[in-house]
């Protein structure tokens, strides 16, 4: 039988459609309690989460404990900053606020203050110690910013409840970022991968095309999202933290897919910031040595496309 439900958490709209052979109300509502319990420890909005707390109380050298589910939220991101080489930084978190892209009338910063925040940005300042479950800061004033991950690693966790719920086939949506469990079932009983659009990044209302899951998830990071023009030239919300400043155009686009709901997410980001070469050799990189499924379709600035031979890309 098919069980829905809708809720908001992330400040995003949450769908989950799921077909549950018993208990299915009773195994979606402890998804929805645990994506809420998952936004009141990553929530960088809600002063009294555990990452705000932490941010904010921590003194350097201190090595802090910390939740089972914020200690892993934390290797994972610090995983992609290294292979990304820095290029995808949590700690960019910072220079998200002074750049502050979801005000009404965003302000280019200037090249003091971001200099100034830079000091305190940077992967290599935060240490974890698995055998203690304990995070340490070097410095004083590191904001961690769970935007570029969160959704995917909520993600992650509910598709593993469903799984653990003996569910086998689901379609989750978590503001975008899409995962589904299983295959497609037609009327006549047979079965395909599902066939998902990919928004057209020159008209978000219109398809650009489509590629095809089974057991597997798609984010997509574009700098159309949050944007603003100053005297002809576009800034957006994809902050390189290397340099303070959003990435120069040449991608509009990148999604990933991946068997593997939280790499979607980190990796689309990283993609972007790193450009088409270098996010292509971090995918190729991460699929070799993790044997996860990820793929990429990338669309450049002159609206052409490349995409990993795997993703299945077919234009609209």
């Amino acid at each position: 039988m098919e069980h829905t439900r809708a809720f908001l958490a992330y400040d995003t709209l949450c769908r989950i459609a799921a077909e549950i052979p018993e208990d299915g109300e009773q195994l979606l509502e402890q998804c929805e309690e645990e994506a809420h319990g998952l936004e009141r420890t990553l929530s960088m909005f809600d002063p009294d989460s555990e990452l705000s707390r932490l941010c904010r109380d921590i003194r350097p050298g201190e090595a802090v404990p910390v939740s089972e589910t914020l200690y892993t939220f934390l290797e994972q991101n610090l995983e992609i900053c290294r292979l990304s080489g820095g290029a995808f930084d949590p700690t960019v978190g910072p220079v998200v606020k002074l750049w502050d892209f979801l005000s009404q009338t965003p302000q280019i910063p200037s090249a003091e203050r971001i200099r100034a925040v830079l000091d305190r940005v940077g992967y290599q300042h935060v240490r974890l110690d698995r055998n203690t479950r304990t995070v340490t800061f070097d410095l004083s004033g590191i904001g961690l910013d769970p935007g570029a991950a969160g959704k995917g690693f909520a993600l992650g966790l509910t598709v593993d409840r469903l799984r653990q719920g003996g569910v086998r086939q689901a379609v989750l949506d978590y503001g975008g970022n899409l995962f589904v469990i299983g295959a497609h079932q037609d009327a006549q009983g047979g079965t395909r991968p599902w066939k998902v659009a990919i928004r057209d990044p020159d008209n978000t209302g219109s398809v650009f095309g489509t590629v095809q899951l089974q057991d597997a998830g798609i984010a997509t990071s574009s700098w159309y999202e949050h944007s603003f023009q100053k005297n002809g030239t576009v800034y957006h919300h994809l902050l390189d933290p290397r340099t303070g400043y959003p990435m120069p155009l040449t991608l509009k686009s990148v999604s990933i897919l991946s068997s593997r709901p939280v790499y979607t997410d980190l990796l689309s980001t990283a993609f972007f910031i790193l450009g088409e070469e270098e996010g292509g050799v971090l995918v190729d990189r991460l699929r070799r040595d993790s044997g996860e499924m990820i793929e990429y379709v990338a669309v450049r600035e002159d609206g052409t496309v490349a995409a990993s031979p795997g993703a299945a890309f077919a234009p609209a």
